[in-house]
């Protein structure tokens, strides 16, 4: 896959991304809200092993499948982030997320990935919306939502279980329609 924006390519990760990306993963705000990713990349040799997985599905346009891009600066193809999608287990419903190198933070580059990814998203399907659930706790990531004109939808908190990920007992709940 590959989409270009004004300032970013969004492609398929490479081996070459495993630097920057094991960087990434382990900063401060990355792991506070998507902790999964550096709990999931301790072991030598596993991002490896997931990217090897990811270019499995390099041709697929299924967005129920759980996928996730680069996010490289056009100029350089240096690796700033990730966007992707799939289906969220628990809510049945297609997720996006994202996460972006905080030295890179602040630029909009979140904001752009996402778009991006949707329009992609909704011209290779027929899905009338898709979600974001962001923890409450996590402020900047809701401002890249409203930017990327997902609406709140609601607050919501779970009862019997905890999210994965989350930091507080209660996330919000975006909705993009077509």
């Amino acid at each position: 896959m590959l989409i270009n924006t004004e300032r970013l390519i969004i492609r398929d990760f490479q081996h070459k991304d495993k630097e920057n990306l094991m960087k990434i993963i382990w900063q401060k705000d990355v792991i506070r809200f998507m902790k999964d990713w550096s709990e999931n990349s301790t072991v030598k040799g596993r991002l490896s092993g997931y990217i090897d997985w990811l270019q499995t599905q390099k041709d697929s346009k299924d967005i129920y499948e759980n996928k996730r891009y680069a996010v490289t600066l056009k100029e350089t193809d240096e690796l700033i982030g990730m966007v992707g999608m799939g289906l969220e287990d628990t809510l049945n419903e297609v997720e996006m997320a994202y996460f972006i190198d905080e030295d890179h933070v602040g630029n909009g580059y979140a904001t752009e990935a996402l778009r991006a990814l949707y329009e992609w998203c909704i011209s290779v399907s027929d899905i009338p919306y898709m979600i974001l659930t962001i923890d409450c706790e996590n402020i900047a990531s809701c401002k890249v939502a409203e930017k990327a004109q997902f609406k709140l939808f609601e607050k919501r908190t779970p009862i019997g279980h905890n999210q994965p990920n989350m930091e507080s007992d209660s996330y919000f709940y975006y909705r993009k329609y077509r």
